[in-house]
């Protein structure tokens, strides 16, 4: 029987895991992070599921450091999912079916980091997850599926995370079994194609002079399991989890506080842009809890009048 060895941090690790068991294809090896790098982005840990299906774990923060070599050259296929680093040689081909990787954008564009924040950010409307070989390129190996999503302006990256796991281990479930048993055909990737850029947890500044609706792009394209969209007051940091947009063509310098916003929802506060409105509704203050904005105007922390950013 052909096994397969699965590397992953990601949520959607342990249940794929799940499905793949269920259907008689489990791995028989996993790697995943230590829980030193449980700050990253999404991390999941793998021990649970290692121990709930007897599979053993190989935790490291350096896949390319050899010990990952040494079990992985047992497996037939080589299965890498959300993995921070690029797998490189010996490791990217010792097994005899090769690697293969997921990415959240329809390849050949979109390679490269923080595709889900980029997909927000860049008011993409479609997009999908690819299944390909890796090789020692960046996301630049032939295809073997492309499952499309779509994504809504009211869809945050929470959510289009949530669409892009389900469809990771719909994949997975559908194609290990297939190339275990060599019934897999691939195709090269089309010519030209994109990169996009590295993005940090520093990037995500908020600029108030830019229009509401770029701002609202820009916090929904940045909320969990990502750092988040961040401002300051007073000196002070001020992460923004969520906020809706108003059209709207007020004088008011930009970043100004101009009212409360009363909900039985998630209540907020009225926020001048370089154009629009956006209404700020869960914020956090670094090192803090989240809260609902109007808590801050409601606690003095914060006053109609003050200006965001400074």
């Amino acid at each position: 029987m052909k096994t397969f060895a699965f590397a992953t941090g990601m949520e959607f690790a342990a249940p794929a895991v799940d499905v793949l068991a269920a259907q008689g294809a489990p791995p028989s090896l996993l790697i995943g992070y230590p829980p030193k790098l449980q700050h990253r982005s999404g991390y999941a840990p793998l021990r649970e599921a290692s121990e709930k299906h007897g599979i053993p774990l190989l935790e490291t923060a350096d896949i390319n450091d050899g010990e990952a070599y040494e079990r992985v050259k047992e497996m037939d296929l080589f299965v890498i999912a959300g993995w921070s680093q690029l797998v490189r040689e010996p490791l990217l081909s010792v097994c005899p079916l090769g690697s293969i990787g997921l990415h959240p954008t329809r390849l050949p564009e979109g390679r490269g980091r923080a595709a889900l924040p980029w997909t927000i950010i860049k008011r993409l409307t479609t997009s999908a997850v690819s299944l390909f070989f890796l090789d020692e390129g960046a996301d630049t190996g032939d295809l073997i599926a492309q499952r499309e999503f779509t994504i809504s302006r009211r869809d945050d990256v929470t959510e289009v995370y949530r669409k892009v796991t389900e469809i990771n281990i719909e994949l997975l479930a559908k194609y290990v079994p297939l190339l275990l048993a060599g019934q897999v055909v691939a195709r090269p990737q089309p010519p030209g194609g994109s990169w996009w850029d590295k993005r940090r947890p520093e990037d995500g500044v908020i600029d108030w002079s830019k229009p509401a609706d770029d701002l609202y792009d820009w916090i929904r394209a940045l909320a969990a399991p990502y750092p988040g969209a961040f401002t300051f007051v007073g000196g002070r940091k001020l992460f923004v989890h969520s906020a809706d947009l108003i059209e709207y063509g007020g004088q008011e310098p930009p970043g100004t506080v101009l009212a409360p916003v009363w909900s039985t929802g998630v209540a907020g506060v009225l926020v001048a842009c370089g154009s629009g409105l956006l209404v700020v509704r869960e914020v956090q203050w670094d090192g803090g809890e989240r809260r609902d904005a109007l808590d801050l105007l409601e606690s003095g922390e914060l006053a109609v009048g003050a200006c965001l950013g400074t």
